[in-house]
């Protein structure tokens, strides 16, 4: 319930839509703390999407292979006739 009134508090301090809007950013995000969404509606950020970090391993590094090494070799094999299987 004090998370129900601190979000009222803050309707009632910047309005209705820029907490929605933050609200909607943060669900999206999933972070549904309330002092992140008041972070956001202070900064004026209640709107613009964040600048997530680049994923590990984009660039190269030394043992990095090309996938086309990964590839499976099919080779047929042919059985001989007349040899003993194992």
């Amino acid at each position: 319930m004090r998370a129900v009134y601190a979000l009222i508090g803050l309707v009632s301090t910047y309005g209705a839509a820029p907490v929605d809007a933050a609200c909607q950013s943060a669900l999206a995000l999933d972070v549904i703390a309330v002092t992140k969404i008041r972070s956001m509606l202070e900064r004026g950020t209640e709107t613009t999407s964040p600048a997530l970090p680049r994923a590990a391993g984009h660039a190269p590094t030394r043992f990095t292979r090309d996938p086309s090494e990964f590839a499976a070799a099919t080779a047929a094999l042919t059985l001989i006739p007349g040899t003993k299987e194992n």
